[in-house]
Parts: structure tokens; sequence; C-alpha cells
């Protein structure tokens, strides 16, 4: 599972996350150095502004590449962005609009952030409406979403409505709040997760996801014993 990180900022210059190629390039070789093979640049999409569209991700995924080639950085790049769950995106699916979707084990996916300081209403009737259109719905960081019981009831409901569900392995050592670590220690124990996602924002977070891995290879290997 650490081997492709699905959730990452490192698209210089088009979110909160890497502010320039430089930047770029020090997540990159933090992720490598940590067996990370493949990651997809998730920048924000409809949130902070950024209305992006499919062909500028894929221009500047494929420019991210270049940059880490020239730096001698052998990191497969992949296209994607993290979807802000609010009126834009029930907008842009109502109208038929292209999705900035990426590739992930035969199917194509789409990674979408519901709100962290409200409950999100119309969970699965949105992953309905993308499996109706091919596109299989990946739930960013569900540990750090509002409401969300310990029981997780609601959980099992969204994956039976064809969510998967994607770890910030920060959040596994408090990086987003004790609330978020608790939901997500007992989330990857109970094998709720698909994928992991490092969320990288600064060369100054690798510290924190070096401990991230550990306490995720911990948890899973006590799981599994």
């Amino acid at each position: 599972m650490l081997r492709t990180d699905f959730h990452s900022h490192l698209m210089p210059g088009i979110d909160d996350g890497s502010r320039s190629p430089v930047e770029t390039i020090a997540m990159a070789r933090g992720l490598k150095e940590l067996g990370v093979e493949r990651v997809y640049l998730t920048p924000h999409q409809f949130k902070l502004s950024n209305r992006l569209e499919l062909l500028e991700v894929q221009r500047n995924t494929d420019e991210v590449w270049r940059i880490l080639a020239r730096a001698g950085v052998e990191l497969e790049v992949c296209r994607g962005a993290e979807y802000f769950y609010g009126e834009d995106l029930l907008d842009a699916l109502a109208g038929g609009a292209d999705l900035i979707t990426f590739a992930w084990d035969g199917e194509e996916c789409l990674l979408v952030e519901l709100p962290m300081n409200q409950p999100a209403v119309g969970v699965q009737r949105i992953a309905e409406a993308l499996m109706r259109r091919g596109v299989r719905p990946v739930m960013a960081h569900p540990e750090r979403t509002s409401g969300l019981p310990r029981e997780f009831q609601r959980v099992e409901r969204w994956r039976d409505a064809g969510w998967r569900l994607q770890l910030n392995l920060l959040s596994l050592v408090g990086r987003h709040g004790r609330e978020a670590e608790d939901l997500a220690h007992l989330m990857l124990e109970d094998g709720l997760y698909d994928c992991v996602g490092s969320d990288l924002h600064r060369p100054n977070e690798l510290d924190w996801l070096r401990q991230a891995h550990d306490a995720f290879r911990a948890i899973t290997e006590e799981v599994t014993a």
C-alpha cells in the first residue's frame, strides 16, 4: 500500500502546496526515500478559487515529470485532482463537465474531499451519480470528515454505495488533530481503507511522514499477526 501515494500537493504554484520546483523536488526525493514508487498529483479543485481544466492539469503533470527527470528523481507521477464536495461539483456532474480523473486498478477514479467543518449530506447519491458515469469515487481522508461516528455504520454505507476510502498517513501521527488520529487508527485496524496518501504540502512535513510510515506498518503488522 505504501508504494503508491494517492494524494499529494507536489504540483508547484497551483494551490496551497508546493511553492516552487525546488520544493517539488525535495518532496519527491523524500517520498522516493520512503519507498514510494508512484505519486498522484492532486491539486485542489473547486477550493482556493481553483477551477482547473483537464488539459491544464495534464500539462502541469508532464512538467513535474520533466522537473524530476532533470533532477534525477525516478518517481512515477500521475494526473489527478482533489475535488471539494459542494455545489460546484454537483453542477459539474449535472452539466456533464469533463472531470480530472485518475486511473487506478482498471477504473477511472475521482478523489473527493468532504467538508471538515460541517456534516456532508447526499454522499451516497454523489457516489451513485459518479458510478453512472463509470467513475469510481475515492474519499480523501474520511477520518477528518465532520461528524464521522466511531461505530462506522455510515462508513459502511458509503462503501456499499461505491466509495473507496483514502487514509491520510499524517493523521496517524496527530498531524491533523487527536480526533482524526484516533479515528484513523480505528479505521485502519478495522480494514476500512483502500489506499493511502501523504497529502504532502511542504518538505518540512517529510519528518512527520516518516513517522507515519512506521506507524502504518506497526498497526497493520499487529492486525495481521
